[in-house]
């Protein structure tokens, strides 16, 4: 079942006009699908200006920020204040995810569309096919985003989620899709995108991103059998990283070892994830890791001193934490690429659906957690599992550490939820850092674990329902 709705960004601009056949104009200069793609190459550009107009960054910003990953840095001038203060509101709460992943997707849809009236000359078959597939993989993998985001329970199908768009239409209104709904439209996309991709180039997505995707799915959705053999068979094609690889691929985008899926991050896309925490510029931090984070690393752990960098700050009270996970290149300037798909989170992923399957294994949850911690360098032996919750809570807590500002902390909290009874608690000494006052707590129950939907959206769209609570 369809559902039509506008997006804000491409309606903002509302006018009237004295003629009704004014709307039926056509501006000579007005760049059309018919005109815009005509090649296989167009199709290609067109999926290069869809990832261009992509903000990756600000779920890193949020699940880091509004969580206890983050704390007031030495340098704040008044930076990311609504995020350290656990505002989550209709207005601009939501950091712009709603709008720009529908934007992206919008743009995606017109490649869809378009490449249906393109045959492709001989030699462009395998091309076509996978910036087709291609396209039809991204759309399926960011309504998985903003479903794990907006969606009101990703265990019930029949709870509402988000609204699929698979088409072209931006002017009319509609409810949202079922959470089962929602799913199965994101298998066909990737079964489409499947049947059509060839192409290994891990800047785009391959086979390998349909199956991470799958499992990521299917671990949200309560397939706990799908999720492990999926994350399994990923497992087995790629190594973890060793340490040296491992500084490499944070420390100048060097190392692929364990990547299966990047942003391909470029000067002038305006995306550097460094720039949610420090001043790229002139140096300094306006947010900072918590100690709480930092202390929740072993010494021996090769993480830590790669993702922060701890150091006593001249002229300021207080021992800087500094983020350090996106490092200024060789050109001195932040344009990392942002590893949105690592192995680890497979190993993680399947340790969860064992623990939480309706025969937990105990066992093989606990030998990819220790798979980890022992590539990692970490000395912390894992214990034997008893209990799903206590199997949840030691995984809760390396995902944590493996995952850290990678986009993940929120939505573990948010899954975890149910099993551990617990929200968001800051560390009381991250709370009162530099003699502030921030919020320390985000109850289990709290409506904030559900994204609200911008205003402008339920404006626009008055059959759309708003999450509970704003």
């Amino acid at each position: 079942m369809k559902k039509y709705f506008l997006i804000p960004i491409l309606t903002g601009l509302l006018f009237t006009v004295s003629c009704s056949e004014q709307l039926d104009r056509l501006p000579a200069d007005s760049l059309v699908a018919a005109s815009a793609f005509q090649t296989v190459g167009d199709l290609e550009n067109g999926l290069v200006g869809a990832l261009g107009v992509l903000n990756p960054d600000n779920i890193v910003a949020f699940g880091a920020i509004f969580t206890d990953n983050c704390r007031v840095g030495i340098d704040n001038g008044g930076q990311q204040l609504g995020l350290l203060n656990q505002q989550l509101n209709s207005a601009t709460g939501d950091g712009g995810l709603w709008t720009n992943r529908y934007f992206v997707i919008n743009q995606l849809n017109r490649v869809i569309v378009a490449a249906e009236s393109i045959t492709p000359l001989a030699g462009e078959r395998s091309r076509y096919n996978d910036v087709l597939g291609r396209a039809l993989a991204l759309r399926a993998f960011y309504h998985l985003e903003l479903l794990s985001f907006y969606g009101f329970n990703m265990l019930d199908g029949g709870s509402l989620g988000v609204i699929y768009q698979n088409f072209l239409v931006t002017n009319q209104t509609g409810e949202r899709n079922t959470t089962a709904e929602v799913f199965a439209f994101i298998e066909a996309d990737l079964a489409a995108a499947g049947a059509l991709i060839t192409s290994t180039d891990i800047n785009y997505p391959t086979d390998d991103f349909i199956t991470f995707t799958r499992a990521r799915a299917a671990l949200f959705s309560g397939n706990y059998a799908s999720a492990a053999s999926l994350a399994g068979s990923l497992i087995s094609k790629y190594p973890l990283a060793n340490a040296t690889q491992y500084a490499s691929m944070f420390g100048g985008d060097v190392d692929a070892t364990e990547v299966i899926f990047k942003y391909d991050n470029v000067q002038g896309s305006n995306n550097s994830v460094a720039g949610n925490f420090i001043f790229t510029g002139t140096g300094g931090d306006f947010i900072e890791a918590s100690s709480e984070l930092f202390n929740a690393y072993d010494a021996t752990d090769i993480r830590r001193d790669i993702i922060m960098i701890p150091s006593v700050s001249p002229g300021n009270t207080g021992d800087a934490l500094t983020i350090a996970k996106y490092p200024a290149n060789g050109d001195e300037n932040y344009i990392n690429d942002f590893k949105i798909m690592r192995v680890s989170e497979m190993y993680l992923v399947r340790a969860e659906a064992y623990a939480r399957s309706t025969s937990p294994n105990f066992g093989g949850a606990a030998a990819d957690i220790q798979s980890i911690r022992t590539i990692r360098g970490s000395s912390v032996a894992t214990a034997t599992y008893t209990s799903v919750a206590e199997a949840i809570l030691d995984i809760s807590n390396e995902r944590r550490l493996e995952l850290a500002f990678e986009g993940h902390r929120y939505l573990d909290i948010k899954r975890y939820r149910g099993i551990l009874n617990v929200g968001i608690t800051r560390d009381a000494t991250d709370v009162g850092y530099l003699n502030n006052n921030f919020p320390s707590t985000v109850g289990a129950a709290d409506a904030r674990f559900t994204f609200p939907l911008p205003d402008a959206e339920v404006n626009a769209n008055p059959e759309i329902t708003q999450a509970t609570g704003y």
